[in-house]
């Protein structure tokens, strides 16, 4: 005669089977290695990104050119997003994959933290990783936040406390290539922190008058900063 076993035995098999040695180290043994695995793609992609190994960055068509090989490979696509959040990889690499990501998969914006994507800009606008101004915007001429500035306004305020710190920033103006762009973009002497202006003004919906004079800009810019702290 079978004997069929009670919920009470099935239980305390269940419970023997999940004690079981080496069954809890086996499933904490895969979740390592696999988070070693994702690890290990982080960075290889972080290397060749920086690297240029699928080509070169904001200069068309290869900037376009450059995105759609990378993201051809499915293994990239996890690793993209793996490493904007990263903060142990570099900057500049995480930069380069959230552009890829806003590209293809702006829904990454919604599992990554806002603060953390407008941090990775606000410092390669500092460092001006795009290589020329261009991508950041002619600014106020055509009202215009350029295909990488605009990243800052689809943030919206979880880019503010990044924009709002680069305020201070009055280093050397940032510089245009072309031939019409150069010769508009370069006459206005952009700084980091007229670039963070025009973004705040947008964001908050502020109106920014620009000046032509550095002390009126300045003046300008510190009215935004009083009217950002008491709104």
């Amino acid at each position: 005669m079978k004997r069929r076993l009670g919920l009470p035995a099935v239980v305390g098999a269940l419970l023997v089977a999940g004690c079981a040695p080496g069954t809890q180290h086996d499933g904490g043994a895969r979740t390592a290695e696999r988070s070693t695995t994702m690890q290990n793609q982080t960075s290889d992609l972080a290397r060749k990104l920086i690297s240029r190994a699928y080509g070169e960055f904001f200069v068309l068509p290869a900037h376009e050119q450059t995105i759609e090989r990378i993201w051809a490979d499915p293994a990239n696509r996890p690793a993209l997003e793996a490493l904007t959040a990263d903060t142990a990889q570099p900057l500049a690499a995480r930069f380069l994959a959230a552009e890829v990501l806003f590209a293809r998969d702006f829904t990454f914006a919604s599992r990554v933290s806002g603060a953390v994507i407008a941090e990775i800009y606000a410092h390669a606008l500092e460092q001006n990783l795009t290589g020329m101004a261009n991508s950041w915007g002619l600014l106020y001429e055509l009202d215009d936040a350029g295909p990488v500035g605009i990243r800052f306004v689809m943030l919206g305020e979880a880019a503010v406390p990044a924009l709002v710190r680069l305020l201070d920033n009055a280093g050397s103006p940032l510089i245009y290539d072309g031939s019409k762009e150069a010769t508009v973009g370069n006459a206005y002497h952009y700084r980091i922190k007229d670039f963070a202006a025009f973004y705040l003004g947008r964001i908050r919906r502020i109106p920014v008058t620009f000046h032509r004079e550095l002390a009126e800009r300045d003046q300008e810019i510190a009215r935004l900063e009083q009217q950002l702290a008491h709104p």
